[in-house]
């Protein structure tokens, strides 16, 4: 068995186009005074451009078989180091703060699998300032789409409330080895506070949120029944008395993030 063939456990596709390598760079605005963490550096593409780019380079990467590629590119830059650990594993502050000692940039190809878990736990982190992350495209439509469009749910508002987000570089399959069966985005997470003063409880929320997009076919009324514990027509009277915009067919997607911060606040009273 080949070891250094990519691994379809660890969700590896190795971005292999220098010039698009060059661009997220470019477009990411790194400069010598950052302090930046790769995430997945696999055989050091892109590591290579951000070691030279960046003040310090921390990556961080669970394959170990690929210490092969990476171990000479730490022993000719003193500004890199790999830690090979899996990052959703990280206590990323606490890390950050005893080895880096100042906020951080990610940038990443970061496996399509675990995209979302890895984008939250980014946001949750005080030390991460911004992201700039090469996901699959189908899921950079849905963080970035707007209410009453197709792609908008609950990704999109979870991601959105914390973060502005935009979209970058539009890469194609064919950019990847192994070729992968999505063309991939390139998006930039730049983290914001402009609702965390109106969010009176933020659990809620997130749960309402979630409930509303359960299933995206059904109306809001129809997702929400059962979090409310009332009858479809006691709930409709509650709703009323938050907006009263709301009616039997009105469905999550048509709701923006304030609707649903007036609806969190609302929901208890």
């Amino acid at each position: 068995m080949d070891i250094n063939r990519p691994k379809k456990k660890f969700g590896q596709n190795f971005l292999q186009s220098d010039g698009i390598l060059k661009k997220i760079i470019s477009e990411s605005k790194v400069t010598e005074d950052d302090h930046v963490i790769e995430i997945g550096p696999g055989r050091g593409a892109l590591t290579k451009y951000l070691v030279h780019a960046a003040k310090s380079l921390t990556a961080f990467e669970i394959d170990t078989t690929l210490m092969s590629y990476l171990k000479p590119l730490e022993e000719a830059h003193d500004n890199f180091n790999v830690v090979y650990q899996d990052i959703l594993t990280v206590d990323l502050d606490d890390y950050i703060q005893k080895h880096i000692g100042s906020k951080v940039k990610v940038i990443a190809n970061i496996p399509y699998y675990i995209t979302s878990p890895i984008i939250f736990k980014l946001l949750e982190s005080k030390m991460v300032s911004e992201a700039t992350l090469l996901i699959q495209k189908e899921v950079a439509d849905r963080i970035v789409a707007n209410e009453k469009t197709g792609d908008y749910g609950s990704l999109s508002i979870m991601i959105n409330y914390q973060a502005e987000v935009k979209k970058l570089i539009q890469v194609k399959r064919t950019a990847f080895y192994p070729v992968p069966n999505v063309d991939s985005t390139v998006i930039q997470i730049i983290k914001h506070n402009q609702f965390q003063d109106l969010i009176q409880d933020e659990a809620l929320f997130v749960k309402l949120v979630k409930a509303a997009f359960t299933q995206k076919r059904k109306t809001l009324i129809n997702n929400l029944v059962e979090l409310s514990g009332l009858s479809k027509e006691d709930l409709l009277n509650k709703l009323k008395t938050i907006d009263s915009k709301y009616d039997h067919f009105t469905r999550a997607e048509s709701l923006s993030i304030e609707d649903f911060i007036r609806l969190a606040n609302g929901w208890k009273v």
